[in-house]
């Protein structure tokens, strides 16, 4: 799918890069030089063919992600003294990552690949290739084959991982410690047997298609008679729902999930939290003064939950809450995660303000009338505020729930027993068990209404670019 010189070559060779399987720091072939290669190779036609563009934003994301994680990986490798666990967290936020990019860009392919199919001649992007003397299969197929290659690589990529995060149980851990290098080792020869199988097929696709000959004269012909490019209201107008949709998304990492066997901390940190939503809101600002602002403090935020996260795995890699009662190196461990909490919940509440100001901004000039157009009415404004009334509720509520996250990190300090027949020594728990209940039955009801809310508003947006 390329007009450039040696396009299939470098298709080919981008193909033997991924089906190359990655354990973290170990990548023989980092996948961001193979993500390089497609940008490369479908750059010059990505304006000409339908959904093209989209899988090039797609592999951009793909090729950044994939290039800043071997520093990351770098970093906590030579810091694993302080505690390991944070390896495990980021190797599982990485792959989910991956996974969502890489869908995006898949399902745009593939698309554009049957539109060229539907839209001309060419039949080599459509009709079932060989991968065998006795077996075809057909391209919807290799899309399925493909996708599920790459999930199953990222989730071989995660399993070995999961053995490093810390138990409770001392003796369990370290047996799974010392099974590590084995399933390391199993996890990487079933990627690659399951990467042959993908890469046969996507390279016996390539192929067909380069031996057909039709491709390139069915580009040309879209080109010159078929496409349109989107306007710049339909650009401007994806662009919002993209955002919208990624800000009902991150509503979902403001969710503590804990496992007892795992540690006391949560494995969705809050700092991917602030990424995902300084990069939704981000979209959604017009004004660059805004947009400073909210680099500013989310940056804080992002900065401070990054921090305490590191600092919470150096404390459960040692200690339990229980250890807090009567050990002052536990008590020791445990300030720092109590300042990086407050500091966060600080920089979330600046967060919420300066986000209330860019989401009212939105409304106000991205559904109904514009307030300095002409036309402008009573009913428009009166519209807009029911919609500023939904909306900007929502940076206040996950100001809220840091909040109380917060009220609960010094809480899980004053910890208790508790008698109990089963236990001759007593449960040990928080001075408030039932914060935790609390805080999971808000953010669930947060999630719900992010969700509804923001389906309301994108309805508004298309309302407002589809007219006439």
């Amino acid at each position: 799918m390329t007009k450039r010189k040696g396009g299939y070559p470098l298709i080919i060779a981008s193909l033997v890069i991924l089906f190359n399987p990655s354990a973290n720091i170990i990548d023989v072939l980092p996948d961001c030089i193979a993500y390089g290669m497609l940008i490369y190779a479908i750059s010059g036609i990505a304006a000409t063919v339908p959904y093209l563009a989209e899988c090039e934003g797609a592999l951009k994301k793909l090729c950044f992600v994939t290039l800043i994680k071997i520093p990351a990986f770098i970093v906590m490798y030579s810091n694993m003294k302080y505690g390991s666990d944070i390896i495990p967290l980021f190797t599982l936020s990485f792959a989910a990552v991956e996974i969502i990019l890489l869908r995006i860009a898949l399902k745009n392919l593939f698309s554009a690949l049957s539109y060229i199919g539907e839209r001309t001649d060419c039949q080599s992007v459509r009709e079932p290739f060989p991968v065998s003397r006795k077996r075809s299969i057909s391209p919807d197929s290799l899309y399925g084959i493909t996708f599920g290659f790459f999930v199953s690589k990222a989730t071989l990529g995660v399993i070995p991982e999961l053995l490093l995060l810390s138990r409770e149980d001392f003796a369990l851990k370290k047996e799974l410690n010392e099974t590590y290098p084995t399933v390391l080792i199993f996890a990487i020869l079933i990627a690659l047997v399951l990467g042959a199988m993908w890469l046969k097929c996507a390279i016996s696709y390539a192929r067909s298609i380069k031996n057909g000959g039709d491709l390139l004269p069915a580009i040309e012909y879209i080109k010159g008679a078929s496409y349109t490019p989107k306007s710049d209201a339909q650009t401007k107008e994806k662009r919002l729902l993209n955002a919208l949709t990624l800000l009902a998304v991150s509503s979902l990492f403001t969710f503590d999930i804990t496992f007892k066997n795992f540690g006391g901390y949560n494995i969705l940190p809050h700092f991917i939290y602030g990424i995902i939503l300084f990069y939704a809101v981000y979209n959604l600002a017009a004004d660059k003064k805004a947009r400073t602002w909210l680099t500013a403090v989310i940056s804080c935020f992002s900065l401070a939950s990054l921090v305490g996260q590191i600092f919470t795995a150096r404390f459960f890699d040692k200690y339990q809450y229980s250890d807090l009662s009567y050990s002052k190196y536990a008590k020791a461990a445990y300030l720092p995660i109590q300042i990086t909490s407050v500091l966060e919940t600080v920089a979330m509440v600046f967060t919420a303000l300066v986000c209330v100001k860019i989401l009212t901004e939105f409304v106000k000039e991205h559904t109904e009338v514009s307030p300095s157009d002409p036309s402008y009415t009573a009913s428009n404004l009166k519209a807009q505020r029911r919609l500023i009334k939904l909306l900007c509720p929502l940076p206040f509520f996950s100001a809220f729930i840091s909040i109380l996250k917060c009220i609960n990190t010094f809480l899980n300090a004053t910890v208790r027993v508790i008698d109990s027949e089963v236990n001759p020594d007593g449960i040990v728990t928080s001075g408030a068990p039932f914060m935790s209940t609390l805080i999971f039955l808000i953010t669930l009801i947060f999630v719900i209404y992010s969700f509804a809310v923001i389906s309301t508003i994108k309805d508004e947006v298309k309302l407002k670019y589809n007219k006439g």
